[in-house]
């Protein structure tokens, strides 16, 4: 009896020091958790602030930040990202970014295959052997696209990826090729702008990276002066890779802070998988992510003062607006003036037709917008290395990702899909960028010249090329194409390559192709380009 009383006094204490204990334990925990819920009403609090302080945290599509450097980067949950985008309807740039990405590992790896083929395979064999040698390539090509973007595309078809802010901020399209004057043309756009922190930039960069052991580069641009009129000269230079400009920009102290904002949105491409500038433009439509307005130009482009919101006040004063297009050829970097008072704007009123470009309209300047001007005036062209129009354009005339090899045909093409979805084209009133026009003894490089050195074949791009040229015929209604012709043993069927899609790249519904031949004083059964007095004295607003 002893030892139970015993025993019951011990376990009685026992249960008062664990109820001591549990009480410490208790008030200790409850100072932990008061401790952590002010550190995280504290953060709650600076998230909120820092959501105020700045509005794109507001954006979710546009993080994470896709990185800008190095080329190639890795792109963490890539694979998140692109299930996200493409399943569950939460896109981001980085997402898009992914699958473009993707697609570019895909095709340089089709690319190196089919040049180790072709370098095995001896080069004669005529005309028929070479074809059959394009066919190979154009397969290649166009099946990827068909494998890696057309899901894409499809799940976007017909509607913004991204809501259209309504903040006056502006999207530019850059699609640069082994381009020297990259670093100069962002550093102009930034450092012109009236509101560069409204200002985001969506950069191709196609460069000779120097990592590809089967392929070294040849042909690099390299500054060794300047001409009079104060002009790079260049030499060519074997054996030295393209020096990445996005690096140089990035590092300049002015220019840092635009990076690090997320406001220079950057894909690198091998030069060796360059299309062309019509698919390189579609790769840098992909960036664009929600801004009020969409301007595209080439890669070596200077800007005047506070062109951005003179061309928003341009556009704004269009007779059409919102449904407006302001485009030109901009004058020569020696003849713009990037102060006040700045030169009339150039126009875009001509066109020509001839059989060594495979009867494709050239478009071509001819006059100027008036002196004194109070609005812009209409023109039936576009100019596919500047133009400037509200994002909705993007939903509107999609850009292609089935036109490569294309390089004389892209502006009509753009023209004529454009009109006929109910936008009127402008000439700007004042010209606010200079462009480096390039005659060929410049010595840049061109996307086909490498395409010939890769593949070991010369003059593979001439037979590439006549596949998205008959695309836009067909899309024309050219006479050797058209349902509504003779009949006669002159129409040619074209290839599946020339019309895959086509419904959704094609003419808009507002305007026929009628009205906009009509328009532009094009006939194609006599492939003439008639003279546009209207447009050269500018007197339809």
């Amino acid at each position: 009896m002893r030892y139970e009383r015993a025993a019951f006094r011990i376990l009685v204490g026992l249960l008062i020091v664990a109820l001591f204990v549990s009480l410490l334990i208790f008030q200790r925990l409850e100072d932990i958790v008061d401790n952590d819920l002010f550190h995280f009403a504290n953060l709650s609090s600076q998230h909120e602030h820092d959501k105020v302080n700045d509005p794109f945290l507001l954006e979710p599509h546009l993080y994470p930040r896709l990185p800008h450097l190095p080329p190639f980067p890795t792109i963490e949950n890539e694979h998140l990202l692109i299930n996200q985008t493409l399943y569950e309807n939460r896109p981001t740039i980085t997402g898009i970014a992914a699958i473009l990405y993707h697609h570019f590992h895909a095709l340089h790896e089709s690319n190196r295959n089919i040049s180790k083929q072709l370098t095995s395979t001896p080069k004669s064999g005529g005309i028929k052997k070479r074809e059959e040698e394009a066919t190979i390539v154009r397969d290649a090509y166009f099946h990827l696209v068909e494998e890696n973007l057309r899901m894409f595309e499809n799940v976007y078809r017909g509607r913004s990826i991204f809501t259209v802010r309504d903040d006056d901020s502006v999207f530019i399209s850059v699609a640069s090729y082994r381009e020297h004057l990259l670093g100069e043309t962002l550093m102009s756009a930034f450092g012109q702008a009236a509101r560069p922190d409204r200002l985001f930039l969506g950069v191709i960069v196609n460069n000779c990276f120097g990592s590809d052991d089967d392929f070294p580069c040849t042909g690099t641009a390299e500054v060794v002066g300047k001409d009079k009129n104060g002009l790079d000269i260049l030499q060519s230079v074997d054996g030295k890779p393209d020096a990445n400009h996005i690096e140089t920009f990035c590092a300049n102290v002015t220019f840092q802070k635009y990076c690090d904002a997320g406001q220079v949105r950057v894909l690198y491409l091998h030069e060796v998988d360059a299309v062309g500038p019509a698919v390189a433009r579609y790769y840098a439509s992909k960036l664009w992510g929600g801004e009020t307005y969409f301007m595209q130009i080439d890669s070596h482009i200077r800007f005047a003062k506070k062109w951005d919101q003179l061309y928003i006040e341009d556009l704004k004063l269009t007779s059409s607006f919102p449904k407006s297009v302001l485009s030109t050829y901009p004058g020569g970097f020696i003849n713009l003036k990037q102060e006040p008072p700045y030169k009339p704007g150039t126009r875009l009123c001509k066109c020509r037709i001839r059989v060594d470009e495979d009867f494709l309209p050239r478009v071509e300047l001819l006059g100027t917008s008036k002196e004194n001007a109070t609005r812009p005036s209409q023109t039936p062209f576009m100019g596919a290395g500047f133009f400037f129009v509200k994002a909705e354009f993007l939903v509107d005339v999609p850009f292609d990702p089935y036109l490569p090899w294309l390089f004389m045909g892209e502006e009509v093409g753009l023209s004529i899909r454009a009109y006929t979805s109910g936008y009127n084209l402008y000439a700007p009133r004042k010209n606010l960028v200079g462009h480096q026009y390039r005659p060929l003894k410049f010595g840049n490089p061109h996307f086909w010249d490498i395409w010939g050195k890769f593949f070991h074949r010369p003059q593979l791009m001439d037979k590439l090329s006549p596949t998205t040229h008959d695309r836009l015929k067909v899309m024309m209604a050219y006479p050797e194409f058209s349902q509504i012709s003779n009949g006669s043993n002159d129409q040619r069927v074209p290839s599946n390559h020339s019309v895959t899609e086509l419904s959704n790249y094609g003419l808009g519904a507002v305007r026929t192709r009628d009205d906009y031949l009509k328009f532009a004083k094009i006939d194609l059964e006599k492939q003439t380009c008639g003279r546009l007095k209207w447009c050269i004295d500018g007197t339809k607003e």
